[in-house]
């Protein structure tokens, strides 16, 4: 053999070397992102889930309040006719509340 097939010859097992290297670190890539994928897929289930949680509980808050606007609504008047709202105000002005704001519910006041 002469030095150009010598070289020539080197010249291909660098090449394969570096093929054979290079798909192995395609392997080991694809192994990689198929893992990375698994997982962020699993994630993003997660957080479908816990936002379905979310839009739930905040579904069942809307509920309670609107019920509980309504229930104030109809209990109101009968608070008043039983003088409720305004012993609330006294005690809240007894302890320095803002009970005693200046909007009294009968229009009088005392000097």
């Amino acid at each position: 053999m002469n030095f150009d097939e010598i070289i020539a010859q080197v010249k291909d097992i660098v090449l394969i070397v570096f093929l054979v290297f290079s798909f192995v670190l395609m392997l080991y890539a694809t192994v990689l992102s198929l893992r990375l994928y698994r997982r962020v897929t699993s994630f993003m289930d997660r957080m479908e889930h816990l936002a379905e949680g979310f839009e739930e509980t905040f579904g069942r808050v809307a509920v309670a309040r609107q019920a509980i606007e309504e229930a104030a609504s109809v209990l109101r008047p009968l608070a008043k006719g039983l003088g409720l709202i305004g012993a609330f105000k006294a005690v809240g002005s007894l302890f320095g509340g803002a009970g005693s704001s200046g909007d009294d519910t009968d229009g009088k006041r005392d000097k």
